[in-house]
């Protein structure tokens, strides 16, 4: 059973500084192609801003991109996962707090973010895994 520490190996954390207006939250996101980021006030966690919360919290409220900042709009209930979690117990995390991404935290520092679809990749793989195996074993004979 992989833990996310071995899946998250190498992988970027794209973060915005506390302070950040939407309209740049919003730009790093599109150029990064992510969407949400976690976002840091002196290095410390403090929330994250998503796509969902510009929907609902920005454009449905009509605040200004420009001016409002992400610490305004941003979601504060937070699901963690800690680095040495299985990716079972990260998917069953998310799956309670109904949510599509999941914070991992090692030390009370956060060292990456994954999403449904990392984990559902990671799923299929050891699926298509399982399946090879067993088609070798029942087709050798």
């Amino acid at each position: 059973m992989e833990t996310i520490k071995d899946i998250i190996k190498g992988r970027e954390i794209y973060t915005v500084e506390s302070g950040t207006s939407v309209k740049a939250a919003v730009n790093y996101m599109a150029e990064k192609g992510v969407g949400l980021v976690p976002v840091l006030k002196d290095g410390k966690l403090v929330g994250v801003f998503s796509e969902r919360d510009l929907v609902k919290r920005v454009i449905a409220k009509e605040k200004d991109i420009n001016s409002t900042l992400v610490d305004d709009v941003m979601s504060t209930n937070l699901v963690i996962a800690k680095i040495d979690e299985t990716t079972e117990q990260a998917m069953a995390k998310m799956k309670e707090a109904k949510t599509r991404h999941i914070l991992l935290i090692d030390n009370d520092n956060l060292v990456g973010v994954l999403s449904v679809r990392d984990l559902l990749e990671i799923d299929l793989n050891q699926c298509k895994t399982t399946v090879e195996v067993l088609h070798n074993y029942i087709y050798s004979k």
